[in-house]
């Protein structure tokens, strides 16, 4: 049989232009996105092929993935597909090419588990590698058919077509131009102006004449029959496939010939030949294979226009060699690929979705049924699919992740003609065939193991849908069991929990609290149910539905409940009670932390004792950082030996801020930060970045706490998490604050205020909205000179603390208050001698402002010696946090100053050069003006003053007195330095009086020297 297709592109060079045009602003750094639409053989596929392969000609790299799949949609296929062709052969990206990215990309392709990674990672990762690959020449990346897309695809290709601009790539992408969520994403793009829609109309009759003029190897329409351009515009409407197809009919039957000069003749009856629609054209060409290569296409087709080989073997009754047989001859007749592909070697795909289409709809519809069944069977009874039956244990660990199975070979049959699709894709077939064979129960089991696996391979929106879809068809199922529609609800609840999209988990979990009553099941699976609501309740932040979901459970298990069950209850439990208003709230989480641990250590569940080593953490972490240490260590033990890769990041992460806390120290959460990124886990890189920025916050390193904000910002705005968005915004706060920036501190505040609707701040920052907040407003009072209204934030902080008790003792602004209140009477060594003293002196930040207030009391006493050693021993340390280091000498000195001790002055000027230094002048202000009460000498700040070394700025060297000294060390007399400066020489000598006396350089050598290090720069 021959093939004709035009070598040339017929009636589409605007489009081509278009898509040209959009190819080569790519490779110039102006990426977009386009979306070619159309309906079935109009050429979407040849106009995007066109523009590849022009686009590899001048050095792009192109990457290509199909959505078309066997059922229902393939979760991720066509974009593991495009990964897969561009992380292999030449110029793939070399090792750290992508960073943090390359994990994710290796679980997007199957090559390696899933560990709950945001699906906005995976749409990160696809960027970035198309980023990697275009970074020179450019990138195109081809998607087809994007109608037959997964909703996680189509959420990645969304992101995509948001970020491309500005990258040195470009989306080519082909869909049916009918209703659906691929056309509304592409239409929306389209309106966003982030992405073009092309839709292909038919060709017209010069075109289509053209068209079949090209085909039969002719540049002028005149060599071709007028009997057959007739035929064509009556058949074909103008679709080039069908064009094609049907010209290949006629040659193929003999009707139509070519002369043996440059023409062709018809010898025959067209309409004898050649059927009147498309479909016929195809089946001609199927009725001329042997009967059985009919047979495995009719087999093959209700699989799909993408089919398991082996499948459609046994469904047919062909042994694997027969079949391979008549696939070859059935890929000589064009009718279906050439061949399996690398990914992919047990699977074939029709040439065209309309050949698949033909076959079927030949079927009478008992036909069609009875194949469909039998496919299903095929691939059941051999075990084609791996599966994960029963619902989640009560321990709420679920199905491990595992390899998805392949059909089995038979005996004595070499393995590995199936392969490259994992069981979800599978189970989706069999359910989709069950369907159609009318047996909607069966379909609802397969499709609850289809979500189960999908859920495995991260697609989780997928797998919501798939699991949906379930219910639909058990709705409508008078034979549906009670067990089946149980298993659907249990694994749609569990799997809303794991989206955080939770808004249907009540109705839901009543209705599976109704199937399994009604149906009598166990109590121990009743209870599941409420844990799984109970987690859901914690998402959402609906402590007190939480707590009362976890006490049905209780009842429903009885007094002894298994060790596993009990285990789980207890570490949800304890995430609810922490997190709840009761009074007893923090010593209640940590019992059941506690006893979560024990038992789940001793029945072997590490997630469990992760989770609970996680909470019981957190409930120490106010009262001792020591073993709050200890037990964060525990868990990343726990998570190492049992390879959880998120829990042993988290419990890094943990540890980070544990030193944040008690050293202000980076390097652990630095690590945690790498580990994360070398995960894939961005979502824990973007809590890495929040507590980095707070720890150089407190350490008064303003350009690193904005860079880390910046990265933060950066990765919820490119993966759109609105919480960790909000996150980045209460950093902004921070920041402002920490400059007494009031302006931007309200407008942060006000962002976050709106965004939450009344909502508590503690659930985005894992603490109480006090450790944030109070330290904002307060800190940034202090350092706008306002220390009464400071005194009144700090009161309301501490008052609604004190109603949250587990966040006491592990906040920064605790300290400030407590210096605050004492330097103003309002404190007393009540205060300082009690537990709350002890968990400051734990709290790098509050540590020296607590050593601060005993001093002052010490000197209010007359005990100066005490209190001038108590003072210093504070100060201790502070070198990496200069700020708390100088709001206490300036909130102190002041006492100091009254009560006759220790070293106000000096403590005052250093105080006002360091506020003058970072820019807080009114801080810098107030100190020069107590230091003029005080009856001390203040240098005037001449111009060119902030260019003089803080070091001599803090002996006080005066900007005319720098100036000396900068001569000085040119090797200038006193007389050229009097001539330079129009000076006296005796007033050049009084300047270096005051320079010996101030740096304490005994002759002019001495002064020389220094003059000499600070013009090298040292």
């Amino acid at each position: 049989m021959s093939s004709l297709s035009s070598s040339v592109l017929v009636g589409r060079e605007p489009e081509r232009d278009l898509l040209t045009a959009a190819v080569r602003s790519a490779g110039e750094g102006r990426g977009s996105s386009v979306f070619v639409l159309g309906e079935p053989g109009i050429g979407k596929s040849r106009l995007v092929e066109e523009a590849a392969d022009a686009a590899v000609r001048t050095g792009l790299r192109v990457l290509r993935g199909r959505a078309a799949s066997a059922g229902r949609a393939v979760p991720l296929r066509p974009l593991a597909e495009a990964v897969f062709s561009g992380l292999r052969g030449e110029g793939a990206p070399a090792d750290g090419d992508l960073g943090p990215y390359e994990p994710l990309l290796s679980r997007l392709c199957g090559l390696a588990p899933q560990d709950g990674a945001p699906l906005v990672g995976y749409a990160e990762a696809v960027l970035r590698l198309l980023g990697t690959l275009g970074r020179t020449g450019g990138c195109v990346l081809v998607l087809e058919d994007l109608h037959d897309a997964d909703a996680d695809t189509l959420t990645i290709v969304d992101y995509l077509t948001d970020n491309l601009p500005g990258q040195r790539a470009v989306l080519l992408a082909t869909l049916r131009g009918g209703p659906g969520p691929a056309l509304d994403l592409a239409e929306a793009a389209a309106s966003r102006r982030t992405a073009r829609t092309l839709r292909l109309a038919r060709l017209g009759p010069a075109h289509t004449a053209e068209l079949a003029a090209r085909c039969l190897g002719h540049d002028d329409a005149g060599n071709v029959p007028a009997a057959v351009l007739d035929r064509l515009h009556a058949v074909s409407e103008g679709v080039p496939f069908v064009v094609e197809e049907l010209l290949t009919a006629m040659v193929d039957g003999g009707d139509l010939v070519r002369r043996q000069g440059d023409g062709w003749t018809v010898t025959g009856s067209l309409n004898a030949h050649v059927p009147a629609t498309v479909a016929a054209a195809v089946l001609q060409r199927v009725d001329h294979l042997e009967p059985s290569g009919v047979a495995l296409l009719e087999a093959a087709a209700v699989l799909g226009r993408r089919f398991p080989v082996d499948v459609a073997a046994r469904v047919a009754g062909l042994d694997r060699a027969t079949a391979l047989r008549q696939l070859r001859h059935a890929a000589r007749a064009q009718l279906v690929t050439d061949g399996a592909t690398a990914e992919e070697p047990g699977w074939h795909t029709f040439r065209h979705a309309l050949t698949a289409d033909a076959i079927t709809h030949r079927l009478l519809p008992v036909e069609r049924a009875a194949l469909c069944l039998a496919a299903a069977d095929a691939i059941e009874s051999v075990d084609a699919i791996e599966c994960v039956d029963g619902a989640e244990s009560v321990d709420g660990a679920g199905p491990e992740p595992r390899d998805a199975g392949r059909l089995a070979p038979r005996a004595g049959e070499p393995h590995g003609l199936i392969g490259g699709d994992s069981g979800d894709d599978l189970y989706r077939l069999a359910a989709e065939l069950c369907v159609a064979g009318g047996q909607r129960a069966r379909a609802a089991v397969l499709l609850t193991r289809a979500g189960r696996q999908a859920v495995l391979r991260g697609a989780l929106l997928t797998a919501v849908e798939l699991l949906d879809r379930g219910l639909e068809l058990t709705s409508g199922a008078t034979d549906a069991p009670p067990e089946v529609v149980a298993g659907l609800l249990e694994e749609l609840l569990g799997t809303l929990v794991l989206t955080g999209d939770v808004r249907r988990v009540p109705e839901l979990g009543d209705r599976l609290d109704g199937v399994l009553t009604a149906w009598g099941a166990p109590p121990a699976r009743r209870a599941a149910g409420f844990l799984t609501r109970a987690r859901a309740a914690a998402t959402a932040q609906q402590w007190e539905e939480g707590l009362t979901a976890v006490r049905r459970a209780r009842e429903l298990l009885g007094a002894e409940p298994d060790p596993a069950s009990r285990a789980a209850l207890d570490a949800v439990a304890a995430h609810l009670v922490l997190n709840s208003r009761r009074p007893d709230r923090l010593e209640s989480a940590r019992a059941l932390a506690e006893g979560a641990v024990a038992t789940a250590e001793a029945v072997g569940l590490p997630e469990v004792s992760c989770k609970a080593l996680n909470m019981l953490g957190y409930c120490l972490r106010p009262q001792d950082l020591a073993e709050a240490e200890n037990v964060f260590e525990r868990l990343v033990a726990t998570a190492e030996t049992h390879a959880l890769p998120v829990w042993r990041i988290r419990g890094l992460l943990e540890l980070g801020v544990l030193d944040r806390i008690r050293t202000t120290g980076t390097d652990r959460l630095l690590a945690a930060r790498k580990a994360a990124e070398e995960t894939g886990a961005v979502l824990m890189t973007a809590w890495a970045d929040m507590h980095l920025a707070q720890a150089h916050v407190l350490r008064d390193e303003h350009d690193s706490a904005l860079e880390s904000a910046r990265r933060l910002r950066t990765t919820a705005h490119r993966l759109r998490l609105p919480e960790v968005q909000l996150i980045g915004v209460g950093v902004d706060a921070i920041i402002a604050a920490s400059r007494g920036d009031r302006q931007k501190l309200q407008a942060a505040l006000h962002v976050m205020e709106s965004a939450l609707a009344g909502r508590s701040a503690g659930a985005l920052w894992g603490y109480a909205d006090t450790s944030v907040w109070g330290w904002a407003h307060g800190i940034c009072s202090l350092l706008r000179e306002e220390p009464d209204r400071a005194m009144a934030e700090f009161t309301e902080a501490d008052r609604a603390m004190r109603a949250l008790p587990s966040t006491r003792g592990v906040t920064g602004f605790l300290g400030p208050y407590l210096l605050l209140r004492t330097v103003r009477g309002a404190a007393g060594w009540a205060e300082l001698d009690g537990s709350v003293a002890d968990r400051l002196t734990q709290v790098h930040w509050d540590r020296p402002f607590a050593g601060w207030s005993r001093a002052v009391l010490l000197g209010r006493e007359g005990r100066s010696a005490e209190a001038a050693k108590a003072a210093e021993e504070a100060l201790a340390g502070t070198d990496a946090i200069p700020l708390a280091r100088h709001l206490c000498l300036r909130l102190g000195a002041s006492a100091a100053l009254a009560d006759g001790w220790g070293r106000p002055v000096e403590w005052l000027r250093s105080a006002e050069q360091f506020f003058h230094d970072r820019g807080t002048t009114r801080v810098s202000a107030a100190c020069r003006a107590t230091l003029r009460e005080a009856g001390s000498p203040v240098a005037r700040r001449r111009e060119g003053h902030d260019t003089i070394p803080q070091e001599l700025r803090r002996a006080g060297v005066t900007a005319r007195e720098y100036e000396v000294l900068r001569l000085l060390g040119r090797g200038l007399g006193n007389q050229e330095i009097a001539e330079q400066l129009f000076l006296s020489p005796r007033t050049v000598e009084k300047h270096l009086a005051s320079l010996r006396n101030r740096t304490g350089r005994s002759g002019r050598a001495a002064l020389i020297t220094l003059a000499r290090r600070y013009a090298d720069g040292q």
